[in-house]
C-alpha cells in the first residue's frame, strides 16, 4: 500500500475536513479552482463565515492549498489505477468519516488526469531564449499617406531546448579538427534541440508581451507555484 507524502503541517491544516460532507466538497471545489485560477480570498472569507468554529480565512486557504497537495500525493505516489485509493484515504485520516472520505476519493479520482497532464506537461523540454538579434524599422511616409510615425520591431529568437553554460559560446561550434562522422552528429543535434524564430511586432504589443512575462515570473515565486513544483518534483 503506498503512503502519502503529506507532512504533519499539512496534516493539522486538513483537520478543516472534519466537517459534514457538503462543507468538504465545498473544500475540494475551491482546491480545483486554486488549480486553474489562484486563490479566491473572497471565497475563502464567505466559507470561514460559514464554519461557527473557524472565521480564519488563512485557516480556509491553508486547507485548501493542503488539498492540493494531497492531490499532487496520490498522482505521483499511488500512480496504480489498482491501488484501494478508500483504504488509503482511511489510513491517512483515521478519523474521518465514511461520507467525508468518499468525497475526498471522488476528488483525487476525478482530479488526477488533470494533474498528471500538468506534470506531463512541466516535464516537457521547452525551449529556452539563448540569443537574441533585433532591428527598429520606422516608417515615416508612404504612398497613400505623406506623414506618419509607424514603429516596428523585428526579433529573430535563437532558441534551444538543451541547458546552456552561459559562459559558452551558444550558437557558433569551433568545427576544426572534427570528423565527419562528429560533425553529422553535431548537426542532427542542432536540428533536434534548436530552433530559430523571426518575429515582427509594434511597440505597444512588446511592451505588453513584457508584461505578460513579468507578470509569469513573478508568479513563479509565489507560494502557490512553489507548493505544486515541490509536490511535483
Amino acid at each position: 500500500m503506498s503512503n502519502l507524502r503529506l507532512s504533519q503541517t499539512q496534516l493539522d491544516h486538513l483537520s478543516l475536513l472534519q466537517r459534514p460532507a457538503s462543507d468538504v466538497v465545498e473544500l475540494c471545489k475551491s482546491a480545483f479552482d486554486y488549480l486553474i485560477n489562484g486563490p479566491n480570498l473572497t471565497r475563502y472569507e464567505a466559507l470561514a463565515k460559514k464554519y461557527s468554529d473557524s472565521g480564519d480565512p488563512e485557516a480556509v486557504q491553508r486547507a485548501v492549498e493542503a488539498l492540493i497537495s494531497l492531490l499532487i500525493s496520490v498522482t505521483t505516489r499511488a500512480g496504480s489505477s489498482s491501488v484501494d485509493m478508500q483504504a488509503i484515504l482511511r489510513q491517512t485520516f483515521p478519523d474521518l468519516g465514511e461520507e467525508v472520505l468518499e468525497v475526498l476519493e471522488q476528488f483525487v479520482t476525478s482530479k488526477r488526469n488533470f494533474v498528471e497532464g500538468s506534470i506531463k506537461s512541466a516535464n516537457i523540454r521547452a525551449y529556452r531564449l539563448v540569443n537574441l538579434d533585433w532591428r527598429l524599422e520606422v516608417r515615416i511616409a508612404s504612398r497613400s499617406l505623406l506623414e506618419q510615425c509607424n514603429v516596428i520591431v523585428t526579433m529573430k529568437l535563437y532558441l534551444h531546448t538543451e541547458p546552456k553554460n552561459e559562459n559558452r559560446e551558444l550558437l557558433e561550434v569551433d568545427m576544426t579538427g572534427r570528423s565527419e562522422e562528429e560533425l553529422a552528429h553535431m548537426r542532427e543535434d542542432e536540428r533536434r534541440h534548436r530552433k530559430d524564430m523571426l518575429v515582427q511586432t509594434d511597440v505597444s504589443s512588446l511592451v505588453h508581451m513584457i508584461k505578460t512575462l513579468e507578470d509569469a515570473l513573478a508568479e513563479s515565486k509565489t507560494r502557490r507555484i512553489r507548493n505544486i513544483v515541490e509536490g511535483i518534483h
